[in-house]
């Protein structure tokens, strides 16, 4: 276990670890998500030399498992936070495709099973720490905590109001010289235009680097 990894669950699950009986998770891998890929996520990594990376909306865990791999590929003694309540959000509820994805059993969704059983599979346990709070919760404990990330990917809500919340919890938590990357700002505003709007006025510029449906800031 990296010394890192330690570190975070003594401070988030008083030492114990989530992935701890994996009998529990078995049998649910499911890889489904989007831009878990893009270069961004890892470019972040490389350039603060991360040691503590968050994710403030991980899903199946696509792009934590891609940033996971990268800290383990590289022999980095560092860890992912998963951030995530794994009870969907209110387009998965509302869109009947998405809302079978949340796989009800005995009235609550298992996503996080899901997730759980997707870390397992990819042997990335050693560098992921789930976190099943909220972002408001989440950035409470992190702070009470002392957990200063280098790296924030925010993917959480899609709303203008889920994503500047999101931004005034995490971009004051993020290490100076840190970075931080969301996810679905397009600069065209086709896609997801409330996350294009949000950005741009929490930050006040229309010049944030962006490609691929994500951005990329660099905190002074």
């Amino acid at each position: 276990m990296t010394t890192r990894r330690t570190e975070l669950l003594e401070l988030l699950w008083a030492g114990k670890d989530p992935f701890w009986e994996r009998s529990c998770f078995r049998g649910r891998v499911d890889f489904q998500g989007w831009a878990s890929d893009h270069p961004f996520l890892t470019r972040a990594i490389d350039e603060t030399g991360a040691r503590t990376v968050i994710e403030v909306g991980a899903w199946k865990g696509g792009s934590v498992m891609t940033m996971a791999a990268h800290l383990r590929d590289r022999g980095m003694d560092a860890a992912v936070v998963a951030v995530d309540t794994w009870l969907g959000a209110w387009d998965h509820w509302l869109q009947p495709i998405w809302f079978e994805h949340l796989k009800f059993e005995a009235g609550y969704p298992t996503l996080f099973q899901t997730f759980a059983a997707n870390i397992i599979e990819r042997e990335l346990t050693e560098h992921v720490v789930p976190l099943p709070l909220d972002s408001v919760n989440a950035a409470v404990v992190l702070k009470a905590r002392n957990v200063r990330p280098d790296v924030v990917h925010i993917d959480a809500g899609h709303d203008y109001d889920a994503v500047t919340n999101d931004l005034r919890l995490w971009w004051p938590l993020l290490r100076s010289g840190g970075v931080l990357v969301g996810d679905d700002y397009h600069v065209s505003g086709d896609v997801w235009p409330a996350v294009r709007e949000a950005f741009q006025s929490f930050f006040q510029t229309r010049d944030i680097e962006a490609d691929g449906g994500k951005c990329y800031l660099v905190k002074p």
